[in-house]
């Protein structure tokens, strides 16, 4: 009866973790077994810890580059994306040639993807993420990511833009008109999406003015030439903006100042 029993518990305990004694084996090959064995029961902490040792001791071995990206996959699971990332680059790193290289690259952008911030906080994950799609989308361009690939960067690419222009915009509701034009006219060097586009050239344009305004009196001339010029070239590229009105108002003081002959310092004897 007791005999009966145990068996039981034991068994119990086995069906509970089928993996357990192998998990334990010195056996490389139990110890893989295992290792796979969790992973396939979504049971990913433990494929985890296991695959972690294999990675190790299958080093140089093509066996490696497999454990590797279930290793990753395992992470991904567990939304540990860091550790995925990791795990992806050290596949592509260490075994370039492996059949999983390519989705492994796909992946480890991926991750960094995961990782990206929302637009108001830091976007170091999010650079990251569109080094490596252009990394995967140069090696791989008609590859099987490449689509999934071109929509994320794009998407990123988005995300900076918008990044760039709240910087900006941030500098120009406080009063910084110095910094916002600096800062709209860089945006617009490698912005893409037209209304922000014409909303950073007309706040430019803006900022430049009101930064004239507010200038020294030995300032201001130059300050208002600059204006002026940055407001000719938004009539250039934006003949009906919504914008001019307002812009309108403030080129016609602009005119007015520049028109206005400057008063000269009194020479003095011996000049």
């Amino acid at each position: 009866m007791r005999w009966l029993v145990g068996s039981i518990i034991l068994s119990t305990i086995l069906g509970c973790d089928p993996y357990r004694k192998l998990a334990r084996s010195k056996n490389l090959v139990d110890r893989d077994s295992a290792a796979f064995g969790y992973f396939r029961r979504k049971q990913y902490e433990s494929a985890s810890q296991l695959m972690e040792e294999l990675v190790g001791l299958y080093r140089g071995n093509v066996r490696a580059a497999e454990v590797l990206y279930h290793l990753a996959l395992a992470r991904m699971h567990l939304k540990d994306y860091y550790a995925a990332e990791r795990y992806f680059g050290q596949l592509v790193d260490e075994y370039p040639l492996s059949p999983r290289a390519e989705e492994a690259l796909f992946m480890q952008a991926k991750m960094n993807y995961q990782l990206s911030a929302d637009y108001d906080f830091d976007q170091r994950e999010t650079k990251r993420a569109i080094d490596k799609l252009q990394v995967y989308l140069t090696l791989y361009p008609d590859g099987v990511y490449a689509s999934q690939a071109e929509a994320m960067l794009s998407e990123l690419e988005r995300k900076l833009e918008v990044k760039a222009f709240q910087t900006a915009e941030a500098f120009y509701r406080i009063g910084r008109y110095r910094a916002a034009v600096v800062l709209y006219g860089d945006f617009l060097t490698y912005a893409t999406e037209p209304d922000l586009r014409e909303e950073a050239a007309y706040k430019r344009v803006s900022s430049a003015f009101l930064m004239a305004e507010r200038s020294i009196e030995e300032k201001q001339l130059p300050r208002f030439s600059e204006a002026e010029a940055l407001y000719r070239t938004f009539v250039e590229n934006y003949p009906h903006s919504s914008y001019l009105p307002s812009l309108k108002a403030q080129y016609e003081y602009t005119k007015r100042v520049l028109q206005v002959p400057r008063r000269t310092a009194p020479s003095t004897p011996g000049d």
